[in-house]
Protein backbone atom coordinates (compact mmCIF):
# COMPACT_ATOMS: atom_id res chain seq x y z
CA UNK A 1 0.00 0.00 0.00
CA UNK A 2 2.88 2.62 0.68
CA UNK A 3 1.17 4.49 3.08
CA UNK A 4 2.92 7.75 5.08
CA UNK A 5 1.03 9.33 7.89
CA UNK A 6 0.39 12.06 5.33
CA UNK A 7 -2.65 9.50 3.63
CA UNK A 8 -3.52 8.47 6.88
CA UNK A 9 -4.81 11.83 7.70
CA UNK A 10 -6.45 12.64 4.65
CA UNK A 11 -8.01 8.70 4.96
CA UNK A 12 -9.16 10.30 8.77
CA UNK A 13 -10.65 13.13 6.88
CA UNK A 14 -12.32 11.45 4.31
CA UNK A 15 -14.41 9.42 7.28
CA UNK A 16 -15.95 13.07 7.86
CA UNK A 17 -17.58 12.51 4.39
CA UNK A 18 -20.14 9.17 6.23
CA UNK A 19 -21.47 12.81 8.18
CA UNK A 20 -22.32 14.42 4.89
CA UNK A 21 -23.32 11.26 3.69
CA UNK A 22 -25.48 10.74 6.65
CA UNK A 23 -26.86 15.01 6.61
CA UNK A 24 -27.70 14.11 2.71
CA UNK A 25 -30.03 11.40 3.71
CA UNK A 26 -31.73 12.96 6.44
CA UNK A 27 -32.77 15.94 4.28
CA UNK A 28 -34.06 13.37 1.70
CA UNK A 29 -36.03 11.71 4.45
CA UNK A 30 -37.35 15.36 5.65
CA UNK A 31 -38.69 16.89 2.70
CA UNK A 32 -40.26 13.18 1.93
CA UNK A 33 -38.08 12.87 -1.45
CA UNK A 34 -37.36 9.12 -0.12
CA UNK A 35 -39.05 6.45 0.21
CA UNK A 36 -39.07 3.46 2.78
CA UNK A 37 -37.40 1.52 0.32
CA UNK A 38 -35.00 3.81 -0.27
CA UNK A 39 -34.09 5.03 2.90
CA UNK A 40 -33.53 1.39 3.50
CA UNK A 41 -31.16 0.92 0.70
CA UNK A 42 -29.25 4.21 1.41
CA UNK A 43 -28.69 2.82 4.94
CA UNK A 44 -27.13 -0.17 3.78
CA UNK A 45 -24.84 1.57 0.78
CA UNK A 46 -23.68 4.07 3.70
CA UNK A 47 -22.94 1.16 6.43
CA UNK A 48 -20.88 -0.51 3.74
CA UNK A 49 -18.93 2.67 2.94
CA UNK A 50 -18.09 3.54 6.60
CA UNK A 51 -16.69 -0.22 6.67
CA UNK A 52 -14.61 0.54 3.24
CA UNK A 53 -13.43 3.98 4.56
CA UNK A 54 -12.39 2.38 8.01
CA UNK A 55 -11.20 -0.38 6.87
CA UNK A 56 -8.48 1.23 4.57
CA UNK A 57 -7.54 3.83 7.83
CA UNK A 58 -7.15 0.50 9.91
CA UNK A 59 -4.63 -1.00 7.04
CA UNK A 60 -2.95 2.32 6.80
CA UNK A 61 -2.28 2.88 10.09
CA UNK A 62 -1.31 -0.77 10.93
CA UNK A 63 1.52 -0.04 7.85
CA UNK A 64 2.43 3.05 9.60
CA UNK A 65 3.39 0.82 12.84
CA UNK A 66 5.03 -1.97 10.76
CA UNK A 67 7.50 1.22 8.91
CA UNK A 68 7.92 2.74 12.80
CA UNK A 69 9.18 -0.95 14.16
CA UNK A 70 11.21 -1.69 10.87
CA UNK A 71 12.75 1.88 11.15
CA UNK A 72 13.37 1.38 14.80
CA UNK A 73 15.42 -1.88 14.29
CA UNK A 74 17.47 -0.61 11.58
CA UNK A 75 18.83 1.98 14.35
Amino acid sequence: MGCDRFDLETYLMQLSQTEEDIDLLAEGVIENELGTDEIANALVGLKHLFELRFSRVYAAFEELIRSEEHTSELQ
